[in-house]
């Protein structure tokens, strides 16, 4: 309907404008009527007989203010006014700085209208627009601006329901187990033993999960979660998508997926979308199941109070009785993933997990033996370097034979967490060199650990002695060193020095040195005449071992009554107290052999 077919004015009835058929607005005047009364239009009574109201065309939304004067032709009537201005002419308009005010006041939050009039005279405003009319201006600023508004407010709310995801995450990958998602969530249910955590790991390209229930985030867990479900499904991921909890950044996983070649890689902060199909694996779960277990507390902050509400009016204490402990969630868990989840047909892949699965076109990593994965992911301790004394954690020393070819390196320890008296060790380019065990956890008394280490390291120098004289044997090193010294003297008989000028200048001390008078000379034929009638001293060297049974024969003979020289026993005593005395027999008493018995005992045991 044209408008200059009608009078055109400001001020409409419900009824003109449901004959206009205005852009966005109900045809019939009840629902006019419905529709003002919802969004506050500024409305007057209406003049002359009947009553009733009329409506102001500057308080309809804006597509049927548009539609409405655009019907009025290129040059509105200037007859038509409302508030004593043209229609078409709005206060923010002729205010924009008025209008960037009102609009970075309510970016933040909400705030009601009489408040942004207080805070615009705040800011300074002396022309501020009549509270209805900021009221509708801020309604237009909701309803034009609702996407930058909710991206400013509710952060989480704008992704997940205006930005744009066209893409899918699963196309970055094609095969199956070529990434793994995992990440933690508190469960919504209440246990018998507490309140837990699960961990939840997911294949992005066949979707195949599982969960693990822990008492929180942490390496330990983590570790064990990646042990077991490599142990169930016989493959290893290629890369691991994890976020930035300290569960999962930290040096023990870091390390062991080094070692394991697994890419660690963490999404980036406040980026929970960059592995979505874990967070919608966990929230699949609490919808489906969660919901239906006793001990439910809820999704959300609102859920939980109602839940509580429903629980006080029913047994008069707001509080949620759990009714299932953490084992029966496992195996609650369990059985919803592998009865469930991964038999049903899947949206996104148009089949169940399970057959997705079986179609991957490339074959994963296969998992290595349980035993050397234990060893791979196990905890981070510290690093150290190879001593004397093996290595040192937690004022414990730890051993290996294998240490000895690693002296005075650097190495990476991790612990067995079920076994403290054991250390993996790694060298610095991380590869295992052996397992280091506690001398008082190896059943091994303290004497014998440190006498069998002393051992261990003799044999391999002795093999490494025996190596280099091989390599040296290979070359002269003696007649190089004569072949260099002969040459040095050579070029030294070619070097010509000219005499430095000098100046006489003796001592009293040096005149005293050269006026001495000259020695007698020494009569040779004296000399060897008392060298032939002077008996040689024999001077001969005895080893430990005879020193030791020396003073044994001495000690054993005075303890039988035989005569023995005072000045001799007394050497013999003090000779027993030495450490060389000490040392001499705790090597014979650890590596002698074990004595026999007599034949005559022997036969009457038996």
């Amino acid at each position: 309907m044209s408008v200059t077919g009608a009078k055109a004015s400001a001020w409409l009835s419900a009824q003109e404008i449901a004959d206009l058929r205005l852009a966005g607005l109900p045809t019939t005047k009840r629902g006019v009527h419905e529709r003002a009364n919802a969004e506050g239009w500024e409305w007057q009574p209406r003049p002359g007989r009947g009553g009733g109201r009329v409506y102001s065309i500057l308080g309809m939304p804006e597509a049927a203010r548009s539609d409405y004067l655009g019907r009025l032709g290129d040059q509105p009537d200037p007859n038509i006014r409302t508030m004593g201005r043209p229609v078409g002419s709005d206060f923010f308009t002729r205010n924009p700085d008025v209008a960037d005010a009102v609009l970075s006041i309510i970016a933040a939050q909400k705030v009601s209208a009489a408040n942004v009039i207080k805070l615009l005279r705040g800011l300074g405003f002396t022309e501020l627009p009549p509270l209805r009319m900021l009221q509708r201006h801020i309604r237009k600023i909701e309803d034009q601006q609702r996407v930058l508004l909710t991206a400013i407010r509710d952060p989480d709310r704008f992704k997940s329901r205006y930005r744009p995801s066209l893409g899918r995450m699963d196309a970055t990958v094609s095969y199956a187990h070529e990434m793994w998602e995992i990440d933690t969530t508190k469960a919504d249910v209440m246990c018998t033993d507490g309140r837990k955590a699960i961990l939840g790991i997911i294949d992005r390209w066949s979707r195949r999960a599982r969960f693990m229930v822990v008492e929180s985030e942490s390496a330990q867990s983590v570790r064990r979660m990646l042990v077991s479900t490599i142990m169930a499904w016989g493959v290893m991921p290629a890369i691991l998508k994890v976020d930035n909890g300290s569960g999962f950044i930290n040096t023990s996983i870091g390390s062991a997926l080094d070692t394991l070649g697994i890419v660690l890689e963490p999404c980036l902060p406040g980026t929970p979308e960059d592995k979505p199909h874990v967070e919608r694996l966990f929230g699949t779960f609490n919808r489906g199941r969660a919901s239906l277990l006793k001990g439910f507390i809820g999704h959300n902050v609102a859920q939980a109070q109602q839940l509580r509400a429903a629980a006080k009016k029913k047994t008069g204490r707001a509080v949620i009785e759990p009714g299932i402990d953490s084992t029966e969630l496992q195996r609650i868990l369990d059985a919803w993933v592998d009865g469930e989840y991964h038999q049903r047909t899947h949206g996104s892949l148009k089949m169940s997990p399970m057959e997705k699965w079986q179609r991957s076109p490339t074959p994963a990593r296969a998992a290595p033996p349980e035993n050397l994965l234990k060893i791979a992911l196990s905890a981070f301790a510290t690093t150290a370097i190879v001593g004397k004394r093996g290595v040192r954690w937690k004022n414990g020393r730890y051993w290996s034979p294998a240490l000895v070819a690693h002296m005075d390196k650097p190495v990476t320890l991790r612990r067995d967490e079920d076994d403290l008296g054991a250390l993996f060790v790694f060298d610095a380019d991380g590869n295992y060199i052996d397992t280091a065990v506690n001398a008082a956890r190896s059943g091994m008394a303290e004497q014998q650990f440190a006498m069998a280490a002393r051992h261990q390291m003799t044999t391999h120098m002795n093999a490494a002695k025996a190596e280099l004289r091989k390599k040296q044997g290979k070359f002269s090193i003696e007649k190089a060193r004569d072949q260099l010294l002969r040459q040095e003297a050579e070029d030294a008989g070619k070097l010509a020095h000219l005499p430095m000028p000098a100046r006489h200048a003796p001592t009293s001390a040096m005149d005293s040195i050269a006026n001495a008078p000259a020695p007698a000379p020494v009569d040779a034929a004296r000399v060897e005449e008392a060298l032939r009638t002077t008996a040689p001293v024999a001077i001969t060297a005895r080893t430990p071992e005879q020193k030791v049974a020396e003073a044994d024969a001495i000690l054993a003979g005075h303890a039988r009554g035989d005569a023995i020289d005072a000045e001799t026993l007394g050497r013999a005593r003090l000779y027993a107290a030495t450490t060389e005395y000490r040392a001499q027999k705790i090597m014979t008493g650890h590596f002698a052999p074990a004595p026999t018995a007599p034949a005559e005992r022997r036969q009457g045991a038996a």
